[in-house]
């Protein structure tokens, strides 16, 4: 019942013609956050438990809301200059991590977003020889773009040559449906990547065929649909289908951590007044953050777990926005929240 009217509510609010939306640096462009931001994820080997990507064109419902959940992680978006192998990315402007052995390098200006190197226990610590443009500025509906790129590591003693290609395009856009949330105006984005690693004992191909879910409210998608396939060496191959996106339960570092504060706000999405769901905490303060990491509100009045626990957000620009929560005993917890 609470996920019937959180859609209906939501469908209301939104109303109206779809707008088409465009991607540019501004918008969507990766920079340092001040916050991690919490993925849910699904996970199957059987491609009749995956959902297929739904149709393209304009005005689309993608109609995710009954995605399964396996787990989640947080990942966090942080300056070059925090890791000591910075150097080993001179031109990156932002990294990816999961807070443990996986790392993404990306420069990103106002052509686009380009993996320049990454660090793996696999990989190691390596800049790509000729960088990946994951996705071009502006993106709107139509725009096509095409990339190689290349990467020399060594694996188990053995020196390896991969090579690749991406090709993308914005296929369609529309209302995306998730399973706490709906997100007027995403942005469709198709990329096909396609790899393979030459070694002298064994060779692998793999390809990854994604579809991002892109709002211009967030610097990063809100859902991401893939399917990985891996070949060695000319043998059989082995398929993994994945669907990760933001404003779920997930299992990150926030929900599964006993020393933070766990809150479900409610509705999400909001049209400006929202419901903490604090259950027996009790709080000192509230701040409330841009996707950028921009502080925009903060209430420093003691809320109790037997008072007013209501958040009026009225007056905040329609967006994704984190909220963070600090207890009277020192304890803080974050959650994200949609405002339309």
């Amino acid at each position: 019942m609470k996920r019937q009217l959180l859609i209906a509510s939501a469908l209301l609010c939104a109303g109206g013609a779809i707008a088409q939306p465009t991607l540019t640096e501004t918008t969507n462009g990766l920079v340092p956050i001040v916050d991690s931001y919490g993925i849910t994820s699904f996970t199957t080997n059987v491609p009749a438990d995956f959902y297929g990507p739904s149709e393209d064109g304009a005005d689309a419902t993608y109609g995710f809301f009954m995605l399964n959940e396996t787990g989640g992680n947080d990942r966090f978006l942080v300056s070059p200059s925090v890791t000591p192998s910075s150097a080993v990315f001179p031109t990156a402007t932002v990294l990816m991590t999961n807070g443990g052995s996986d790392t993404m390098a990306y420069k990103v200006d106002a052509n686009g977003i380009e993996l320049v190197g990454l660090r793996t226990s696999f990989e190691g610590t390596v800049a790509l020889s000729n960088s990946a443009k994951e996705l071009v500025f502006p993106c709107t509906f139509g725009t096509t773009w095409n990339d190689t790129y290349a990467l020399n590591y060594t694996a188990s003693g053995f020196p390896v040559v991969r090579t690749g290609t991406i090709n993308g395009v914005a296929d369609g856009y529309g209302e995306l449906q998730l399973p706490n949330a709906i997100i007027p105006n995403v942005l469709r984005v198709k990329v096909r990547k396609t790899q393979q690693d030459q070694a002298a004992i064994t060779s692998v191909y793999r390809s990854f065929d994604s579809y991002y879910y892109y709002s211009t409210d967030s610097r990063f998608p809100m859902l991401k649909l893939s399917r990985d396939t891996v070949i060695f060496s000319g043998g059989s191959p082995a398929v993994t289908f994945t669907a990760e996106w933001l404003l779920g339960p997930g299992t990150g570092i926030n929900d599964v951590d006993a020393g933070s504060v766990n809150f479900e706000p409610y509705p999400n999405p909001t049209t400006g007044r929202v419901d903490l769901g604090l259950g027996q905490h009790e709080l000192r303060s509230v701040e409330v953050f841009t996707a950028a990491g921009q502080l925009v509100r903060s209430e420093v009045k003691t809320i109790g777990s037997t008072a007013n626990t209501v958040l009026d957000l009225t007056g905040l620009a329609t967006g994704v926005y984190h909220l963070k929560v600090i207890g009277t005993d020192g304890r803080s917890g974050s959650r994200r929240i949609v405002v339309q």
